[in-house]
């Protein structure tokens, strides 16, 4: 054969091997599809919307003094805007009804009602659990979560976006409380706080915070793995930035706006149920009210943002 020949067969079988890809690209058969949306880790594959921004920002420690208390109503306040009143009491709160006894020279209306006007702006009943069914609309996005199938003997709880399932991760769900706390979003993020039950509390414990473990995914990224927390609950937005509590060597603090403030509380009341949610934290739009102690001496404690509108 000529070599004028043979680089004319070279050129049809080139041409003749690239329509065959073509036609098996088209046929559905690319090895390498990209609308995969299903996710069976607790890694979010990003969607189209509720992408994390560049401006994310990282977790800063903010060193603060033992948290001796001032004088009365008078709140520690912060570069980012936020404000921490803590009330110290004489005994431990009682639940039935609800009866505090500050040591301060205030009586419990005096502290409970001071930032009367903040508690009337509520949270969302349908992303912040309150006994009914979560959901996080966003215009045409809707994001819900709901129960995935058994994974060695153990339940996923998974979130669905417009009925597509993003996210998944197993699950033990506690038998009193519903396990699906949060399912909100804020800028471009999405947050899925659950909680589950606790590996087995040592005997002789005098005090626990809660009987179950709290967990807060943003986009999918556990933030306890992020960050090194033991757990991480009560999250919401106050005054339009993040606000959750975590646990770190056995010691619970506040994370606002990326920034962890150490409170040094030994606990945080949260995730109680029937009489036992009196004393749960109690959250607005821009403040959040708990329960907490240091050793013997307890304290109801505000947090927010409350000099702006």
């Amino acid at each position: 054969m000529g070599q004028g020949a043979g680089i004319a067969l070279h050129r049809i079988l080139l041409l003749f091997s690239c329509l065959l890809l073509s036609a098996c690209t088209q046929s559905g058969h690319d090895p390498t599809p990209t609308n995969v949306v299903a996710v069976t880790s607790a890694t979010l594959a990003p969607t189209e919307i509720f992408r994390p921004t560049s401006t994310t920002k990282s977790s800063v420690t903010v060193t603060v003094a033992a948290f001796t208390p001032v004088p009365a109503n008078t709140p520690w306040k912060f570069p980012s805007g936020l404000s921490i009143e803590e009330h110290p009491l004489a005994t431990q709160p009682e639940n039935e009804p609800l009866a505090i006894l500050p040591l301060e020279n205030l009586t419990q209306a005096q502290v409970l009602d001071k930032h009367k006007d903040l508690w009337e702006s509520i949270l969302s009943p349908y992303e912040y659990n309150h006994g009914g069914d979560l959901r996080a609309v966003r215009g045409d996005i809707k994001l819900e979560p709901v129960w995935g199938p058994m994974d060695h003997g153990i339940l996923t709880a998974q979130v669905t976006r417009n009925g597509m399932i993003i996210f998944s991760t197993l699950i033990k769900p506690p038998g009193t409380l519903n396990p699906f706390r949060v399912l909100t979003v804020y800028d471009n993020h999405w947050v899925f706080e659950i909680a589950q039950e606790k590996e087995p509390i040592p005997p002789n414990t005098k005090q626990v915070d809660s009987f179950f473990a709290g967990e807060i995914f943003v986009d999918g990224q556990s933030i306890n793995d992020l960050h090194g927390y033991e757990e991480s609950f009560g999250f919401q937005t106050i005054h339009g930035r993040p606000f959750l509590f975590y646990k770190r060597n056995g010691k619970t603090g506040i994370s606002f706006d990326g920034q962890e403030i150490d409170l040094g509380y030994d606990g945080v009341w949260h995730s109680g149920c029937c009489s036992g949610g009196a004393l749960n934290p109690r959250t607005a739009q821009n403040i959040i009210g708990f329960f907490a102690w240091r050793a013997e001496h307890w304290f109801y404690t505000e947090t927010g943002v409350f000099d702006q509108p």
